[in-house]
C-alpha cells in the first residue's frame, strides 16, 4: 500500500501544471448562506458548459482544474434571481455572491432550462428527473423503464444495458431487491420525491464493490428552505386494469444553528396482470408431456414511508447528524392458475385449478448518526458514520390445488399454508478522509465494517380438516452471519488535458450459516482487491475522450442461500442454492464526446460465476424450479450514442440508442450446457420537450427495445409512447400535470426459454395505459441543504429487502 501512496504522490507533483482555482460563498440578501445553489462555469465563445459545483451547508463552493481564460459564471437557486458575470481567468480567485429573491415565473424557467437532463461526468450520468415533465406523477419502478440502457422486466427485475447485478440505492443507501420486494417498494415510491438518478457503470473506489452490474442512485428531493417550509404532493392515476394514489409532504425548519426536517409519503396502488404460457417437457429431441397455464394476478400495495433528520451545526466546522427513517408497507397479491396438462401426443390427461394467496406486511426501521468535520477551507474533510437497521417481515401464503381427469370431473383437492418469519439485524460503521493536494487534487480513504444477522424461520402445513399439519422436510429454520471489512483510497487530479482518478478497494467477506432443522452449515471467507481507473482527457475545445476500467463483484441477496422451497404457480416453486459463489466482474469502458452533445460510448464486461436464477425440470418430470445458479463464464458488450441538444428556445431533445449484446459459456447445476451467443438488442429512448409559454410545457418520450436474449430466456420486443402536459400555477409555486402513459398499449411482450429437457414459451400482458393527474405546491422563501448521509452498512441493507 506504501508504494501507491509513494506513485499518486509522484503523479502528483510530476504533472501539476498551470491550472486554476475559483471559490465563494452563494448567500441571500440576509447574508444566510444558500447551499444548494448551483454554479456554472460556461466557455467563451460557444458558451458551452466547462465546470460546474454545487454549494454546500454553509453556501460554499470550489471549481478547480480551470484552464486560463475568459468564461462566463452564472450562479442560480430556485427563487432567485440568476446572477451572470464575465471572468478572466489567471491566478486563483476567491469570489462571494449574493443573491437576490424573485417571484418572476419568467426568471425561474429560464433558471431551470439550463439545466440538462442528462449529465455526464468522470464516473457516472446523472438524469435530472424534474426537467422532464413526463416524469410527473409516475413511479419510481416506472421512472426506471424510462432511463436510457435501463430495462425493467414484467416481474419487476432491474438490468443495465442487459446486465443483472444491479445495485439499487436511495440516497446512498443500497436497497437491491428481489424481484416482488423492488416492485412493491418502488411501486409505491412517487417520482414526485425523486430529484434526480446516478448512473454508475463503473463506480469508484469508493463505493461498496457488490453489485456487478453496476449502481443505479436514486436521490430523494429534499426541501432546504429556510426557515419553515415544504412541500406537498398529490397524484392520482386511473387506469381500464387499475388505479393508483401517492401523496408525500416535506417539511423543513432551518436556523443557523440547526435544521429539522420531516418527510412523509403515502402510496396506494392496485393492479392486474395476465399470462399464459406453455412448458414442453422433452425426453431428449421427444416431447415427453406439455403444461399450458393461464394465469391471473390482482394485487393491493399500500405504504407508509416516514423519515426525520437534525443537523447540529456545532460549529463552522463541524456538523453532528442524526437520522431515522421506518417503513411500513402491506401487500396483498392474489394468483389464480389454470394448469392444463398433456401426453407426448398432446392429448389431454388432466387439469388443476391453483390459487395461491400471498399477504405480508414488512416493517423497517433504521436509524444513523455522522459527524462531519471540515478543519479549514482546504476542502480537507473527515466523517464518521455509524447506522443500525432492523427488518421484519411476516409473509403468509395461502395454496389452493383443485384437480380434474380428462373430461373435467373432480379428483383431489389440495390445502397448504406457509407461514414464514424473516428478521435482519444489520449493524455498520464507516470513517472517509479526504486530502487535498497541491494542483487541485485530492486523496480520498476510508474504512468500513459491518455486521449482519438474519433469522429465517418458514413452516410449511397441510391443510386438513380446518388444523395445519406441519411438514417439518418441507420446512426450513436457518441462522446466517455475515461480517465484511473494507478499506479503499482514491486519487483524483486534474493536469493540463488530463484528469486522473484510480483506486483500490479492498473487502474480507466471512459468511456463516446454519440449518437448525438439519444441523447442515456452510462456511464462506473470501478476500478481494477491486482497483479502479478513470482518465478523462480533452482532445480540443469540443472533442474529449474518458477512458474507466474496474472490478466489481456481486454477491447472492440472503433469501437466495436459503434452500426452502417456496411454490409460485400451480408447478412452479422458487428454491435457495446455499453453494452459490460471488460473481467477479471487470469492466472497460471508453466514451467520445463531442461540444457536450453527441456521445459515444463502448463497453466490454467479463464475468465469472455469473449470478442467474435458471429455470430446471424436476424429478419427478412434472414440475419445475426456479433456482439462483452461478454460470461459470460471461461476456457481454454495449455501444451507446446519445444526442442531447436544444434545438430552439421551444424544442429539445435528448436521445440515445444503446446497442448490447450478452454471451454465456459453461455448464449448469443439472449439467446443461451452456454456449449462447445471443443476439444484438437495440433499446432506444427519446426525449422530447416543447415549451409553449412561460407557463405550459409539453413533452412526448418514446421507448423501444428489440427482443433480446439472456442466458436460455429470449424476451420479445416492445415499445411505448407517453405524453404529458404541465401547466404552472400561484406564480410558480405549484404546477398542475396530466400524463398519458402508454397511450398505446404496446408494452406487452412475449417469452421463450430453453433448458435441459425443458421448453418455454409465453406471453405477459402489461396493463399500464393510465391517465395520472397530479398537482404540486411548494411554500416557504430561502434556500439550505441537509447533510448527505452515507450508511455504513449500504451493501448489506440492499440483501435485507430480499
Amino acid at each position: 500500500m506504501k508504494y501507491l501512496f509513494c506513485l499518486l504522490f509522484l503523479f502528483n507533483y510530476l504533472f501539476a501544471d498551470a491550472q486554476f482555482s475559483l471559490k465563494g460563498k452563494i448567500s441571500d440578501e440576509q447574508k444566510l448562506p444558500l447551499p444548494s445553489a448551483i454554479i456554472r462555469l460556461k466557455q467563451l465563445p460557444d458558451s458551452t458548459l466547462y465546470k460546474s459545483a454545487v454549494a454546500d451547508t454553509a453556501g460554499l463552493f470550489t471549481l478547480t482544474a480551470i484552464q486560463p481564460g475568459n468564461y462566463v459564471l452564472m450562479v442560480s437557486s430556485v427563487g432567485y434571481q440568476t446572477f451572470m458575470a464575465s471572468v478572466g481567468v489567471s491566478n486563483n480567485q476567491t469570489m462571494d455572491f449574493s443573491l437576490k429573491s424573485s417571484q418572476s415565473t419568467l426568471k425561474e424557467v429560464a433558471i431551470r432550462s439550463t439545466v440538462p437532463l442528462f449529465e455526464k461526468q468522470i464516473d457516472r450520468t446523472v438524469v435530472n428527473v424534474e426537467q422532464n415533465i413526463a416524469n410527473t406523477g409516475i413511479n419510481a419502478l416506472e421512472l426506471l423503464k424510462k432511463i436510457p440502457g435501463v430495462q425493467v422486466s414484467s416481474d419487476g427485475q432491474v438490468t443495465l444495458n442487459g446486465k443483472s447485478g444491479v445495485n439499487i440505492t436511495i440516497d446512498g443507501r443500497t436497497t437491491f431487491l428481489s424481484a416482488d420486494d423492488l416492485a412493491s417498494l418502488l411501486t409505491n415510491t412517487p417520482s414526485s420525491d425523486i430529484q434526480k438518478i446516478e448512473i454508475m457503470t463503473n463506480p469508484s473506489a469508493k463505493y461498496d464493490a457488490g453489485g456487478a452490474g453496476g449502481i443505479i442512485n436514486i436521490i430523494r428531493k429534499k426541501n432546504t428552505k429556510s426557515g419553515f417550509n415544504g412541500n406537498v404532493t398529490a397524484s392520482s392515476g386511473l387506469g381500464p386494469h387499475y388505479s393508483r394514489y401517492n401523496s408525500s409532504l416535506v417539511l423543513n425548519f432551518k436556523t443557523d444553528r440547526y435544521n429539522l426536517y420531516l418527510n412523509n409519503s403515502y402510496g396506494y396502488s392496485n393492479g392486474y396482470t395476465a399470462s399464459y404460457g406453455t412448458s414442453d417437457i422433452m425426453n431428449g429431441n421427444a416431447l415427453a408431456s406439455e403444461q399450458t397455464t393461464t394465469n391471473q394476478a390482482t394485487t393491493v400495495n399500500e405504504a407508509y414511508n416516514s423519515s426525520a433528520g437534525l443537523d447540529l451545526y456545532l460549529s463552522k466546522k463541524t456538523t453532528l447528524t442524526l437520522t431515522g427513517s421506518i417503513s411500513d408497507r402491506s401487500s396483498n397479491n392474489n394468483l389464480t392458475s389454470m394448469l392444463t396438462t398433456a401426453d407426448s401426443s398432446r392429448v389431454k390427461i388432466g387439469s388443476e385449478n391453483f390459487n395461491a394467496l400471498n399477504i405480508d406486511k414488512p416493517l423497517n426501521f433504521t436509524t444513523g448518526v455522522q459527524l462531519m468535520h471540515k478543519p479549514d477551507t482546504t476542502n480537507r474533510q473527515w466523517s464518521v458514520d455509524a447506522d443500525y437497521s432492523d427488518y421484519h417481515y411476516r409473509p403468509g401464503q395461502y395454496n389452493t390445488g383443485l384437480n380434474y381427469d380428462p373430461s373435467g370431473n373432480f379428483l383431489s383437492r389440495s390445502d397448504v399454508f406457509i407461514d414464514e418469519m424473516r428478521t435482519l439485524h444489520v449493524f455498520g460503521t464507516r470513517t472517509d478522509y479526504v486530502l487535498p493536494l497541491r494542483g487541485n487534487g485530492k486523496i480520498e480513504t476510508g474504512l468500513k465494517s459491518s455486521y449482519v444477522k438474519t433469522l429465517n424461520n418458514s413452516i410449511y402445513y397441510n391443510r386438513s380438516g380446518g388444523l395445519n399439519v406441519e411438514a417439518p422436510y418441507q420446512s426450513n429454520h436457518d441462522v446466517n452471519i455475515e461480517n465484511i471489512n473494507a478499506a479503499y483510497i482514491n486519487f483524483n487530479h486534474p493536469y493540463k488535458k488530463i484528469t486522473l482518478q484510480a483506486g483500490l478497494r479492498a473487502e474480507q467477506t466471512v459468511m456463516n450459516g446454519e440449518q437448525l432443522n438439519n444441523a447442515a452449515s456452510f462456511h464462506q471467507n473470501y478476500f478481494g482487491l477491486f482497483p479502479t481507473v478513470f482518465i478523462n482527457g480533452k482532445i480540443d475545445e469540443h472533442n474529449t475522450l474518458n477512458f474507466q476500467f474496474g472490478k466489481r463483484t456481486d454477491r447472492p441477496d440472503y433469501h437466495e442461500l436459503v434452500p426452502f422451497r417456496r411454490p409460485l404457480s400451480a408447478t412452479l416453486s422458487f428454491q435457495g442454492n446455499p453453494n452459490l459463489k460471488p460473481d467477479i466482474n471487470w469492466h472497460t469502458e471508453l466514451t467520445w464526446s463531442w461540444k457536450n452533445t453527441f456521445f459515444v460510448t463502448a463497453a466490454y464486461d467479463i464475468d465469472r460465476n455469473y449470478l442467474r436464477t435458471l429455470y430446471y425440470l424436476d424429478s419427478d418430470k412434472i414440475t419445475i424450479t426456479r433456482m439462483p445458479t452461478n454460470i461459470p463464464l460471461a461476456h457481454s458488450w454495449n455501444i451507446d450514442l446519445s444526442f442531447n441538444k436544444e434545438l430552439a428556445k421551444w424544442f429539445s431533445t435528448n436521445t440515445t440508442a444503446t446497442f448490447y449484446r450478452n454471451l454465456f459459456n459453461g455448464t449448469a447445476n443439472n449439467g446443461f450446457s451452456f454456449d449462447d451467443q445471443g443476439f444484438v438488442t437495440l433499446d432506444l429512448v427519446t426525449n422530447n420537450s416543447f415549451r409553449l409559454s412561460d407557463k405550459l410545457s409539453l413533452e412526448a418520450d418514446f421507448e423501444y427495445e428489440s427482443r433480446r436474449q439472456f442466458v436460455g430466456s429470449i424476451f420479445g420486443a416492445y415499445s411505448v409512447l407517453n405524453l404529458a402536459a404541465k401547466q404552472k400555477l400561484f406564480h410558480g409555486q405549484g404546477s398542475l400535470s396530466l400524463n398519458a402513459n402508454n397511450i398505446l398499449n404496446t408494452e406487452s411482450r412475449g417469452s421463450s426459454d430453453r433448458y435441459l429437457n425443458l421448453n418455454q414459451s409465453g406471453y405477459s400482458y402489461v396493463y399500464s395505459r393510465a391517465f395520472l393527474l397530479t398537482f404540486n405546491y411548494r411554500f416557504g422563501n430561502g434556500k439550505l441543504t441537509k447533510t448527505q448521509n452515507r450508511s455504513g452498512s449500504e451493501e448489506e441493507q440492499k440483501r435485507a429487502w430480499n
